[in-house]
C-alpha cells in the first residue's frame, strides 16, 4: 500500500484531504483484492484510521467516519458500495479505464477472420473517444483502424490507457492525410461510408448487405469536412428519435460498426 498515513496525522486533515486520502486507500485495496496479505493489512491500517477520525474536532468527518465503520468492507461488494459513497463526495467523474479489466477476457483467443470493414477516424480531438472506438472495433472484430490528421494514436498515453490493450490486438496505422487514406481504401475497392448528420444523408437502417466498406467518422465538433463528403459513396445518418440531433461519436462508430457487421455479404 502505497497510502499509509499515521493516525494522528490524520487529525490535521480537512475534510477533503480526508477523503480524497481515504478514496485512494481503498482503491488501492480494490486493485489488490486477490492479494490476501496485503489486503487484510492494508484494510486493518485503514480501520485504524478511521476509528482516529471518529474524533475529529470537524463533525462532518467524524459522522462520516462513524457511517464508512458501519459499512466496513468484508466483501467486494461493500467495498464497492464504501468507494461508491467516497466518490459521490468527491464528486468523482470516472472513465471506462479506471475500473478494473474483467478477468474473463479471452487473450488466448485469435481473430482469424476479420470482418472487412476499416474505421477511418478524421482529426478526432479526444483521446478518451479514440480508445473507446478502438475497445469497440477489437470487440466487433473489424479489419483496421486508420487514425488520421490530429487523431490521437495509441502512441499517446491516454489513448492507450482508454484503449485497455485493444490497440495492440488490432491493426491500425495512421494517415497525415484523411484523403490519401480514403483514396488508398477505394483502390482497394472499400467502399466508403462517411457518417454526417446532414439533410440528404441516407439512413443507415436502410442498409441491409454489403461487402468491405469503411466507416468514416469526423471530429466531435466540426463533423466532416466537405472534400472527405465528396469523397464517400454514401453519406450515412443513424435515425434518432429524440430531440437530440447528434450522438456521441463513440456511440456513432459503435452503431455503424455493429449494424455493418450484421450485413456483411458472404
Amino acid at each position: 500500500m502505497a497510502v499509509k498515513i499515521p493516525n494522528k496525522a490524520f487529525l490535521s486533515f480537512t475534510y477533503k484531504q480526508c477523503v480524497n486520502t481515504l478514496w485512494r486507500a481503498f482503491r488501492q485495496v480494490e486493485d489488490h483484492w486477490d492479494r490476501e496479505s496485503i489486503r487484510v493489512d492494508a484494510l486493518n491500517i485503514l480501520k485504524g484510521n478511521l476509528n482516529t477520525l471518529t474524533s475529529h474536532e470537524d463533525n462532518q468527518l467524524s459522522a462520516l467516519a462513524s457511517e464508512l465503520l458501519d459499512i466496513y468492507p468484508e466483501t467486494q461488494e461493500s467495498l464497492q458500495n464504501l468507494l461508491m459513497k467516497l466518490e459521490r463526495i468527491e464528486q468523482k467523474d470516472l472513465k471506462d479505464n479506471d475500473f478494473i479489466i474483467s478477468t474473463i477476457d479471452d487473450f488466448a483467443k485469435v481473430n482469424e477472420n476479420p470482418s472487412p470493414i476499416h474505421l477511418v477516424l478524421d482529426n478526432l480531438r479526444s483521446s478518451f473517444n479514440v480508445g473507446s472506438l478502438f475497445r469497440t472495433a477489437e470487440a466487433i472484430g473489424i479489419k483496421e483502424i486508420h487514425l488520421c490528421g490530429y487523431t490521437p494514436t495509441p502512441e499517446n498515453s491516454k489513448t492507450a490507457k482508454s484503449a485497455l490493450g485493444t490497440d495492440k490486438w488490432i491493426n491500425w496505422k495512421y494517415w497525415e492525410s484523411s484523403l490519401d487514406c480514403i483514396d488508398s481504401l477505394k483502390e482497394q475497392g472499400v467502399e466508403i461510408l462517411a457518417f454526417e448528420t446532414e439533410q440528404n444523408a441516407n439512413s443507415l437502417s436502410k442498409i441491409d448487405k454489403i461487402g468491405q466498406c469503411a466507416v468514416v467518422l469526423g471530429n466531435e465538433k466540426y463533423g466532416l469536412n466537405k472534400s472527405v463528403l465528396r469523397r464517400a459513396d454514401q453519406i450515412l445518418k443513424i435515425d434518432l428519435g429524440g430531440k437530440k440531433n447528434s450522438l456521441n461519436v463513440g456511440t456513432c462508430g459503435a452503431i455503424a460498426m455493429y449494424h455493418l457487421s450484421e450485413v456483411i455479404a458472404e
